[in-house]
């Protein structure tokens, strides 16, 4: 990247965070001041209530009501009809085409030698589409020759007459009902019930609603209607006393300035944007300084301010002023969803400068502050990572037996307890907690799914062997999914030893190959014995199908909005090293010569591992791909290969930026050297049974298959 497109990329970003932070500051400034922002004292009038007295006009006006309007418009809009296309003369000549098969179909069954009554019945039921009263079907077969050909024509006839007018989908019922007064009086009674019959089965609407048209009728009605003005006069009574105040009157009444905000607003909006404001510097000075990972994180930083702010709206419209519903709300789903997304000292960050806010809101409330401040740290203590779905359920159970401490406790101190009220306390507690545990998967799940995070939920989701992927690797490439499985035990075993996320790499393990889709055949583990495709390759052309695993997997893990981590598993998991088999062949198909060999087409894109769980990556993947390749079975000779991966890796400079000390490597050493030694194990040499009957077991030569290109590359 140059310095140009580089100062580009921190103007923008700095853009971003000033953007976000003004919005933040002002919803935030907004939801703490909310009554600055609604009429108050000396109004007390308000829509839907009671006039005490008659209001009277203080001055002449007259003004454009937009009340008024509204209303006038809408109800010219309501009146407009819905408008309906003509009739579609297509939709006649389909049924009487149908209705022509229909009847054809009828005297087939009615001329049906071999057929009972009972199986011609069945027959005539079975017409798709049809509904046949009960008696029908048998009056229609005992019908003579002669008044079945009346029958015919008169259904052809009745169809045209009915459908040559217009019938829509709300008229359908009428129609249909005016079918017996159409039938021509030659028929007798029991012909014209056959007629009604079939024909109210072929009868369907050929005119059909034209929204576009509606709606153009509709917004030409809107638009015709004029401004509506009201004129008052000095002294006339604007509301009268005993009615009800409505919309209108509101409007009237701040027309004539008689509503009027209070004079405090200023000074109170101020001082709640001043009260943000610190505790936003505050909290932004202490992100960049422990977490400056997540100030980089633009989308989190939206989805979480958004969280605060929806918490801190929601405490405002809740009526927190109850004793029991303060006690419900559920401010400690925020800190859950904080440290499941975050870490543990970020939410406790934040959910402190929620529950400051909150308290600040309603009235400087202390009881409330310390109520949200408690929950929220008893939230975060409980659940630390959310590995485990029952742990939301222990998180309630705390958050809720929290809540009771910190509620008995106000409770106690105040010189006029009520007893009733303390045990309100235990039910309403109890029920926050698990209102908080089920908001916070709730938001732990939506997190995840919008920014594409790898949460645990995300994990859980992603590790089922039912997933798209998952399937396709154990359909498409079944010697890769077993490699995968392998690799993902080994990983998650190591990363468990030195502390790294072992659910992440476990989970990325199973993704790391799918790469090897776009040519599984191509990969030693997914071929027959005796098979190889790259015999009739060059080893460049061998070299850069491999190589292309890594590219392709990147390529298909965003398409199937795989976690970003995910992608840096698959670009990262060889690093920079050498396809080194087809390297060697490719030198010596050279006569030897290395500088006719360009090194780069045997090179993986990286890359190098840039994480912890990465490397372990690498490394599992790589210990696991030799010693299956080798087909080794001795102890000493796992503990060989493995420890000359690791010095291999550490030697070119693959682990540099890993982070993995060498504590660490030795740990992980350990670690992939006991688990490959019980898979690999040598097993029991049992004796050749004799031949049973005609049964002859037979023993297969074993095939030679060539090493992988993991192991190539050791």
């Amino acid at each position: 990247m140059s310095l140009k497109h580089f100062r580009l990329a921190i103007t923008w970003r700095q853009v971003q965070w000033a953007v976000l932070g003004a919005a933040f500051l002002s919803a935030a400034s907004a939801i703490v001041a909310f009554t600055t922002l609604t009429p108050a004292e000396p109004v007390t009038l308000g829509v839907g209530q009671v006039a005490p007295y008659d209001i009277l006009a203080p001055i002449s006006l007259t003004y454009e009501s937009d009340v008024l309007t509204r209303l006038a418009r809408q109800a010219a809009a309501d009146a407009v009809r819905d408008v309906y296309d003509p009739p579609n003369p297509s939709v006649l000549r389909q049924q009487v085409q149908h209705a022509r098969d229909v009847l054809t179909y009828m005297e087939n069954v009615r001329n049906d030698p071999y057929g009972t009554l009972a199986q011609r019945v069945a027959d005539l039921r079975a017409i798709e589409g049809f509904t046949l009263s009960d008696d029908l079907p048998t009056t229609l077969l005992r019908l003579g020759e002669r008044e079945w050909r009346d029958v015919d024509a008169q259904v052809i006839t009745l169809l045209e007459r009915t459908m040559r007018d217009q019938i829509r989908e709300d008229t359908l019922p009428d129609v249909l009902a005016r079918l017996p007064n159409l039938v021509s009086f030659t028929v007798s009674e029991t012909q014209a019930a056959v007629i009604v019959g079939v024909v109210r089965n072929l009868i369907k609407p050929n005119a059909f609603l034209n929204e576009e048209r509606t709606r153009a009728a509709r917004r030409a009605a809107f638009e015709a209607v004029q401004p509506v003005t009201r004129n008052f006069l000095q002294g006339q009574i604007v509301v009268r006393g005993g009615t009800i105040v409505s919309e209108a009157d509101l409007e009237a009444l701040t027309k004539l300035k008689l509503i009027q905000p209070p004079d405090q607003r200023l000074r109170i909006l101020g001082g709640a944007l001043m009260a943000v404001l610190l505790i936003t510097m505050l909290g932004v000075i202490y992100a960049r300084r422990y977490h400056p990972a997540l100030v980089e994180n633009v989308p989190l930083l939206i989805f979480l301010s958004s969280l605060f702010l929806i918490f801190l709206a929601g405490a405002r419209l809740y009526n927190l002023s109850d004793f029991f519903l303060s006690r419900v709300y559920p401010v400690a789903a925020f800190a859950l969803i904080m440290v499941a997304l975050t870490e543990a000292r970020a939410a406790f960050a934040a959910s402190s400068a929620l529950a400051l806010l909150i308290g600040l809101t309603l009235n400087a409330s202390l009881e409330i502050t310390v109520l949200a401040g408690a929950s929220s740290v008893a939230a975060i203590l409980s659940l630390r990572r959310a590995e485990r779905l029952e742990s939301y359920f222990m998180a309630g159970v705390v958050i809720g037996g929290v809540n009771i401490v910190v509620g008995l406790l106000f409770g106690l101190l105040e010189n006029t307890a009520d007893p009733t009220r303390l045990l309100l306390i235990i039910p309403a507690s109890l029920l926050n907690g698990m209102l908080a545990a089920g908001l916070g998967l709730v938001g732990l799940y939506l997190g995840s799914s919008l920014l594409n995070m790898p949460s645990s939920i995300k994990l859980l989701a992603l590790s089922q062997p039912s997933q798209p992927l998952l399937q396709r690797l154990l359909r498409e490439a079944p010697g890769t999914y077993q490699h995968s499985l392998q690799v993902a035990n080994l990983a998650e075993l190591a990363a468990e030893r030195i502390g790294a996320d072992a659910q992440l790499v476990r989970v990325g393990a199973l993704y790391h190959d799918i790469g090897k889709l776009h040519a599984p055949l191509f990969f030693v583990e997914n071929q027959a014995e005796g098979v190889n495709p790259h015999e009739t390759l060059s080893p460049r052309d061998s070299a850069r199908i491999i190589i292309a695993h890594v590219v392709e997997g990147e390529k298909l893990g965003r398409r199937e909005r795989l976690p970003t981590v995910f992608i840096d598993f698959i670009r990262e998991h060889h690093g920079t090293t050498r396809t080194l088999y087809f390297y060697n062949k490719a030198v010596e198909a050279a006569n030897g010569d290395e500088s006719a060999v360009n090194p780069t087409y045997f090179t993986y894109p990286g890359p190098r591992p840039r994480s912890r769980e990465s490397a372990i990556l690498m490394l599992a993947d790589t210990s696991e791909s030799v010693i299956r390749s080798k087909r080794t079975r001795d102890k000493q000779e796992i503990a060989d290969v493995v420890q000359e991966i690791i010095r291999t890796r550490l030697t070119d400079g693959q682990l540099d930026e890993s982070g993995l000390t060498v504590n660490d490597l030795k740990i992980i050493q350990e670690v992939f050297v006991s688990s490959l030694q019980g898979v690999f194990h040598p097993r029991i040499a049992y004796p050749t049974l004799p031949p049973r009957d005609t049964q002859e077991l037979k023993v297969l030569p074993a095939g030679t298959l060539p090493p992988t290109e993991e192991g190539a590359t050791s």
